[in-house]
């Protein structure tokens, strides 16, 4: 649920077109509003208000990660700090102190800026093995922010859906599933992707994450699916990889102690 590429440089220059009542409102004149960063869909900037991480994916070594989360302002740049008002809902299941941590010393936008960047520190311990455990984050008004660019309805009939500008819902979790895209009661896309990629295993995916380069919150983002020749260039590649790991005597095993394999399209 899962990684996000937000706007940054195109709101210097465009204007924001969208609230709770679709009124217009300037980026960087106009109302003070605090928001999380949104980003742009079909010509049109809708809110992100959802993140996800897995330390499932990852080495067994690392005991935390940073997960960073951008907060927005419309109306002009000021020659002062500003601060906003943060707040942790209560029905957040990650604890304080034991799951996490929120790097910054203060919720402030510093003078001449029209930004600031939340550092949550994930820390690793067991409770993440059990299951999701979220962190939900709520921005409120206060003498210099207001909070009226709250919501926005997507969709239309029985898939329309309200999302928020101003409550963030971070989830973290330990679990090596498969992400949606290579799950098929989750994906109409994963027959395709496992004709070519082969059965979900960890090991796989932690591979394919690591020989890419890739962006493990865009890859478990809830209904992320990769493009047809990410999928063709991906496939090939780790096929060439483990021929030739094969071929020096060096065979990768997976998860079931067997070579690891890819998909029938490719063999």
């Amino acid at each position: 649920m899962k990684t996000l590429k937000l706007i940054v440089s195109c709101l210097l220059a465009t204007s924001l077109f969208i609230s709770c009542k679709k009124s217009g409102l300037e980026t960087y004149s106009g109302q003070n509003n605090i928001y999380f960063q949104n980003k742009r869909s079909n010509e049109t900037h809708i809110p992100v208000d959802y993140g996800i991480y897995s330390f499932g994916y990852v080495d067994p070594k690392t005991t935390e990660a940073i997960f960073p989360i951008i907060v927005m302002t419309t109306g002009g740049k000021s020659d002062q700090d500003r601060p906003y008002k943060l707040l942790i809902d209560p029905t957040s299941t990650m604890v304080k102190g034991r799951d996490y941590v929120i790097i910054n010393n203060n919720f402030t936008v510093k003078s001449g800026q029209v930004s600031d960047t939340l550092r949550v520190r994930l820390l690793r311990n067991t409770e993440f093995k059990k299951e999701n455990l979220k962190l939900l984050l709520k921005l409120e008004s206060n003498e210099n922010f207001s909070t009226s660019m709250n919501s926005q309805e997507i969709g239309t009939g029985s898939g329309k859906y309200i999302s928020y500008f101003t409550r963030f819902l971070l989830e973290a979790n330990d679990i090596p599933g498969a992400p949606d895209f290579w799950d098929p009661a989750k994906s109409p896309s994963a027959s395709l992707i496992i004709g070519y990629l082969g059965k979900f295993s960890g090991l796989k995916f932690k591979l394919l994450i690591e020989r890419y380069g890739l962006n493990l919150g865009e890859l478990t983002a809830p209904g992320y699916v990769p493009s047809i020749p990410s999928i063709f260039d991906w496939s090939y590649g780790m096929k060439s990889y483990l021929d030739e790991q094969a071929a020096s005597g060096n065979p990768i095993m997976d998860e079931d102690g067997t070579p690891m394999q890819l998909g029938v399209y490719v063999q």
